[in-house]
């Protein structure tokens, strides 16, 4: 029997060969297609846990054949369902393989529901009642509409009298109508009225004001800015739970929200304070995932250093960048892809010997752990580790804190960033692996396959290393 770290050196000495043969496969080529094919199409939590294929493929993907017939589970992990502390599932379980999948597939909700009063603890409530309340959103559309027709008015009155491009950046009524109709951004504050009047001469001809004919068109495209206005000022972005995020449909929403914003965005604080455009922002700009959850000048002074926010004025450099984001998607699902095929190469080197595809998960998943209970939360990492560093099996009945202790004074996770020190590592479980098992190791990876039996989601919860007194 050829020795478990000589079989892991054959299938990673070059594991770009290794990962191109079975993806070529036809089982695996036609999963893959499939799942390429249809991932965009679910609109729903629903449609993909009803659609057994798709689902599959992704529980697979993680490393959680296990949990795959516990849907109800999966349901809150994917959801992002709170508890009564409001302590969501995905962040409560140490085990990562479920953070992944609920970072690869997001079905919780994203904003406010305009349709609903936003609840306020009594003391807030009370401060804002003393202050004069706070207009709702269907209150603040209709002073805005309101606003609209007021100026439209006020224009109607009075275009008799304005002849020239100075009459009309001359009255910041009459410029700001004019600005809107004709698509320019609202004046500086830095441009004086001979500057505003030729920025506005270029682009509009004043005597259009002596036509009242001529002037219909203008109101109607002064109605169609404000209207675009109305969107990018108080319109908010919006995203039930249970809506997956990256399907065809709401990638196309946050994109067209996106670009809506950002054409009234001054300022990086202006997108800082609007949730949804930062996360999409962040993500085009490769910022941490967690930007959205860090403190408002954090975000800006992280943004700014990536972004010139006037730089996106410019439609084709608006283009572009959007364009980026949408592209995102597709990188995403290739990390999938990349997951479920690996996640294949795993399972057949198991097959043959399961210490080789411990092997192979240890050196693949160990890079993303950032504790010891990290490591015993999953028990494909954890039988790894007890192994190459001689814990016995009894070790493993310890309380948590016990184990998690026992390990960090025998491992230093930070040395598995270097590769050297990572390959020692492996070649040290895999001895040790091969001196226990001799030629007929036990499956230590049962965890992490279809024999365990379905599970109902309190159990579940129970089971996993959960930290932190939720």
């Amino acid at each position: 029997m050829v020795s478990t770290f000589t079989d892991y050196k054959i299938l990673t000495s070059n594991y770009a060969t290794t990962v191109t043969r079975k993806s070529s496969q036809s089982d695996v080529k036609k999963e893959i297609q499939y799942f390429q094919d249809n991932i965009g199409k679910v609109k729903t939590i629903d449609d993909f846990l009803g659609n057994q294929r798709l689902y599959t493929f992704a529980m697979k993907a993680y490393g959680l054949e296990d949990a795959i017939p516990n849907k109800g589970f999966m349901r809150k992990v994917l959801t992002g369902e709170a508890d009564a502390n409001g302590h969501v599932l995905a962040d409560r379980l140490q085990d990562s393989r479920y953070q992944d999948l609920a970072a690869a597939f997001n079905f919780r909700e994203y904003g406010n529901d305009p349709s609903k009063p936003v609840k306020l603890d009594d003391e807030t409530q009370a401060l804002i009642d003393q202050i004069g309340g706070v207009k709702t959103l269907q209150e603040r559309k209709i002073e805005y509409d309101n606003d609209t027709e007021n100026t439209a008015s006020y224009i109607q009155n009075i275009m008799q009298y304005i002849k020239t491009a100075d009459d009309i950046a001359a009255d910041s009524k009459v410029s700001a109508f004019v600005r809107t109709a004709i698509g320019l951004p609202p004046a500086s504050a830095d441009d004086d009225a001979w500057t505003q009047a030729r920025q506005i001469e270029g682009k509009f001809d004043a005597t259009t004001f002596q036509d009242p004919g001529r002037m219909v068109d203008v109101f109607d495209q002064y109605r169609a800015g404000r209207q675009a206005g109305r969107k990018a000022i108080i319109d908010p972005y919006y995203r039930s739970a249970g809506t997956y995020s990256a399907s065809d449909a709401e990638i196309a929403k946050l994109t067209d929200y996106a670009r809506t914003k950002l054409k009234a965005v001054n300022s990086v604080k202006d997108i800082v304070y609007d949730p949804p455009l930062a996360g999409a922002i962040g993500s085009v700009l490769a910022l941490p995932g967690d930007l959205t959850a860090r403190a408002p000048d954090e975000q800006i002074k992280l943004i700014s250093q990536k972004l010139d926010v006037a730089s996106l004025r410019d439609g084709k450099t608006l283009n572009a960048f959007l364009d980026k984001f949408k592209a995102l998607r597709d990188d995403a699902q290739t990390a999938t892809v990349n997951a479920y095929i690996q996640q294949s190469i795993e399972t057949d080197a198991g097959a043959d010997n399961e210490g080789t595809r411990l092997a192979l998960y240890f050196r693949r998943k160990v890079g993303s752990v950032k504790s010891a209970y990290g490591l015993l939360a999953d028990p494909a990492l954890a039988e790894v580790v007890r192994t190459a560093v001689g814990l016995p099996p009894e070790s493993a009945k310890s309380s948590i804190d016990t184990q998690a202790r026992l390990i960090e004074r025998k491992v230093d996770l930070a040395s598995f960033k270097d590769p050297a020190k990572l390959d020692q590592f492996i070649k040290r479980f895999t001895l040790l692996w091969d001196s226990k098992n001799n030629a007929a190791p036990q499956p230590a990876f049962a965890l992490l396959t279809n024999s365990v039996p379905a599970l109902d989601s309190d159990v579940l919860l129970s089971l996993q290393n959960i930290r932190g007194g939720f």
